[in-house]
């Protein structure tokens, strides 16, 4: 597994990333991050939380993690982390250390990973957290209504029924206890700019699932 230390991609273990998170009261994981601008403002309001963001493409996240080295009156966020990985690769050096992990706007393996949904991965999703750690995902739903686009993506449908049918169980099973589901229209809890561009505007909505993580024996 790989950080970005400022502009350059370098290696990173375990026992780095464990020592970062000694360091702080809790730990967010940021999964399919984008371009990371997510992770360096909950960095910047919440500075006794590691707030590290997982994207496969390291050019993405530059900017944000450039702008984290700065110090903190101009902008700097010591508390984000950038890594390099991509989502079939995880948990790697972030083998439990989440309290809180959250999924905005998911697309490609990912986006598939929780739709269709793929027990492994959705393993390995869990294997990032502590015990009793909480998880948010938002899906952005309308693309589940065209029903030309879910047949050149070879998704299935994503209406609640199929939810609770078939998800729910799923995810339970990989140790996702869902306890919430709501359809949101317009903004979504989460700011994103992925986000702000998919419901700025339209009438697109949002799938939101949320609720803890059941480790298992």
């Amino acid at each position: 597994m790989r950080r970005l230390d400022g502009k350059q991609v370098v290696p990173f273990e375990h026992e780095s990333a464990a020592e970062m998170r000694s360091r702080y009261t809790h730990c967010l994981v940021d999964v399919g991050t984008g371009d990371g601008r997510f992770v360096l403002r909950e960095a910047r309001e919440h500075p006794d939380t590691l707030v590290i963001g997982v994207d496969a493409v390291a050019e993405a996240m530059t900017a944000s993690a450039v702008k984290s080295r700065r110090k903190p009156a101009k902008g700097g966020a010591p508390n984000a982390l950038f890594v390099v990985s991509a989502a079939e690769e995880l948990p790697g050096a972030l083998v439990g250390l989440a309290d809180r992990l959250v999924v905005n706007f998911p697309w490609g393996s990912l986006l598939r990973a929780l739709v269709e949904p793929i027990e492994p991965m959705l393993r390995a999703l869990v294997a990032l957290t502590e015990p009793d750690a909480r998880f948010l995902f938002l899906l952005n739903s309308s693309v589940f209504e065209d029903e030309d686009y879910l047949q050149r993506l070879a998704l299935p449908a994503l209406d609640p029924e199929r939810v609770r049918q078939d998800l729910v169980p799923t995810y339970h099973r990989a140790g996702l206890v869902v306890e919430e589901i709501q359809e949101l229209a317009g903004d979504a809890p989460h700011r994103t700019s992925w986000g702000q561009r998919l419901v700025r505007g339209s009438s697109r909505t949002t799938l939101l699932l949320g609720g803890r993580v059941e480790r298992r024996a």
